[in-house]
């Protein structure tokens, strides 16, 4: 028996160790990326995070945090540029992951975070956004449908990322 305590003794030190180191790297992701108060539940700034799917929407997305609120899923986009107002297409993409968690975990998303360079921005995920997004979805799948979609940039980095690059006449190379 006074064989098996010390090794238990390391035991127990080590796992208190990797806890505190567990722990600390979270704060430090917190506070590096302004992250909200919560549990995050979901996490793909590694890229590592898998395809959230809507059937409903036909729409799928990857977004960077799912935090839990209190009994709410609240989506959090991480950008990478400061910012002095969020930029309308961020809103979109918020509103749409948060259309996309609704419809895949059966729950209310009232808001999302955007987290800028320089600050965070809270978004309240409204009918009327909501509303732009399928307008924008609908107006997306038309173009698709009759071939008229058309690149809206001339940012090599754009096309790079871009996931109809392969098949787009009009990537830049």
């Amino acid at each position: 028996m006074n064989e098996i305590a010390p090794l238990l003794f390391a035991l127990g030190a080590a796992s208190l160790l990797l806890s505190i180191k567990i722990s600390s790297a979270a704060r430090s992701l917190r506070l590096r990326y302004r992250l909200p108060d919560g549990d995050a539940i979901y996490s793909d700034l590694s890229g590592s995070g898998k395809i959230l799917r809507s059937e409903r929407y036909r729409l799928s997305g990857k977004p960077d945090y799912i935090i839990k609120e209190g009994r709410h899923l609240i989506p959090v986009e991480v950008k990478s540029s400061a910012a002095e107002a969020p930029y309308r297409g961020h809103q979109l993409q918020l509103a749409a992951y948060g259309m996309i968690m609704e419809d895949l975990y059966r729950t209310d998303v009232p808001y999302g975070y955007i987290v800028y360079r320089n600050r965070r921005y809270r978004i309240e995920l409204d009918d009327d956004l909501r509303a732009e997004v399928l307008d924008n979805l609908d107006g997306m799948r038309r173009a698709l449908r009759m071939r008229r979609a058309q690149r809206d940039h001339n940012e090599r980095a754009r096309c790079v990322r871009c996931s109809f690059r392969r098949s787009c006449r009009e990537a830049i190379s």
